[in-house]
């Protein structure tokens, strides 16, 4: 069996992409509902998503097949399809924030001239190459943004370190509960990080040994997110809610830059090279389904159908942004959970399902008779 990827891409592909869409607009959302707190709503999500994860290792140590499989052959066809289609607008959702928070990032912060539509036009054609190709491209691009991710995530929090005040996260909870659970609620867009690795599942040769290496890289990045969220809210306190884009806010104040002339933009650029696949993540991941879903010879034309949404979603809806993103932040938190928690954890169902089929198709014994027969 020919297999897309290598546990060591999927290692790399965890640390290389997943935090990276938490480095923009979420820290700012956080920290207006939890203040001092916002690391614990952080560490509520990333200890569901850690749960989820395991759930899904699981699945992927016992199964023999990937996800399509797993749910046809337990589900049905037409039951695994209205699945599909959920995840498929799951996806949609996930991508509409976190390709437009980059995009105004982008135009804001990096182009000194007026804002104009056609800078950000070739993410989408990025996008659009990514996801003409196969899974296997995931794992050839974490081996090369790897070391991309580190060197900009480093830079950045080196940077950061003279204004860290970590006496201002205390006292711990002093925001109640109530805003704690809030602020994971809302913030719940930007993770459920472990259903990506279910699309995985069947997709690598699980060995002795993988539990432990997949496990050990996701840690990984979620200790980065936590570490830049405690960053980010020690640079700036009771004004974070106000730092929309945590990713330059963090650095631009360190006295370093001052003689070197916001050098922290080398760390930025790096960030934002590794995101253009992070952000593009969810299209690529609807692509796939949508291809399964929609059986044509020329998938390209589906793929190229669905970047157009995207593409209209974002540059020509984009004056609607505030009433989508309050819908997503407010409304669709339900919805994100039900996809990226509940559904996940019912996976082991279907290697249960296999093995019930399993039992039922064993071959008879022969007879004894048949030997003096013959």
């Amino acid at each position: 069996m020919e297999y897309q990827l290598k546990t060591r891409q999927i290692c790399l592909f965890f640390i290389a992409f997943l935090p990276l869409g938490k480095f923009f607009m979420m820290p700012s959302v956080i920290a207006g509902i939890t203040g001092e707190d916002c690391w614990i709503s952080v560490l509520i999500n990333i200890l569901i998503d850690f749960a989820v994860f395991s759930v899904l290792l699981y699945v992927a140590k016992k199964s023999d097949a990937n996800i399509y499989t797993l749910l046809s052959r337990s589900l049905g066809k037409t039951l695994s399809k209205i699945v599909l289609i959920l995840y498929v607008i799951y996806f949609l959702l996930k991508s509409v924030l976190s390709i437009y928070e980059q995009k105004e990032y982008v135009e804001s912060t990096i182009y000194l001239n007026a804002q104009n539509v056609f800078y950000f036009l070739p993410f989408f054609i990025a996008a659009f190459f990514l996801c003409v190709k196969k899974l296997r491209i995931l794992g050839r691009a974490a081996d090369v943004f790897f070391l991309i991710t580190l060197i900009g995530y480093v830079l950045l929090i080196a940077l950061s370190i003279n204004n860290l005040d970590l006496a201002s996260v205390l006292p711990i909870g002093a925001n109640g509960f109530t805003n704690i659970i809030k602020g994971s609620y809302k913030s719940i867009n930007w993770f459920g990080d472990a259903v990506y690795f279910a699309f995985f599942i069947g997709e690598f040769k699980f060995g002795k040994k993988d539990r432990i290496k997949l496990s050990l890289s996701y840690v990984i990045s979620c200790i980065m997110t936590l570490l830049f969220i405690l960053v980010f809210y020690s640079v700036f306190t009771y004004i974070s809610f106000r730092q929309r884009y945590a990713l330059t806010e963090t650095s631009k104040y360190t006295t370093v830059i001052n003689n070197l002339e916001r050098f922290d933009y080398f760390g930025i650029s790096c960030i934002l090279l590794s995101n253009v696949i992070g952000a593009a993540l969810p299209v690529f991941f609807c692509s796939k389904i949508l291809c399964k879903l929609i059986d044509i010879k020329r998938k390209w034309i589906t793929i190229l159908v669905l970047i157009g949404i995207e593409t209209i979603l974002i540059t020509v809806f984009s004056e609607y942004y505030k009433s989508i993103e309050d819908f997503i932040l407010n409304y669709a938190g339900y919805y994100y959970i039900f996809m990226s928690v509940i559904l996940p954890c019912c996976a082991p169902l279907l290697i249960i399902k296999k093995d019930k089929n399993a039992v039922e198709i064993k071959p008879k014994k022969e007879k004894k008779n048949a030997v003096y027969q013959s």
